[in-house]
């Protein structure tokens, strides 16, 4: 299966700090709706590749799992 997200990293924080969302669009909303536009990259499409539902826990739950992968 594969999973597609949209980021936007922020740009003074970690890697959990950055937003993201199903569409570009939600995601660009989400930037104007949390911080200021300034604080956070261009939204970025991303996607990764899982066998079931117990590989995606593994990837999100691992060692630089969750947001900065893919």
């Amino acid at each position: 299966m594969k999973l597609t997200y949209w980021m936007a990293r922020n740009l003074h924080g970690e890697a959990v700090d950055a937003i993201i969302a199903r569409t570009k669009h939600d995601c660009e909303q989400k930037v104007l709706a949390y911080g200021a536009p300034g604080d956070y990259a261009a939204p970025v499409k991303k996607s990764f590749l899982y066998g079931d539902a117990f590989d995606l826990f593994e990837l999100a739950t691992a060692k630089d799992g969750g947001r900065g992968m893919g």
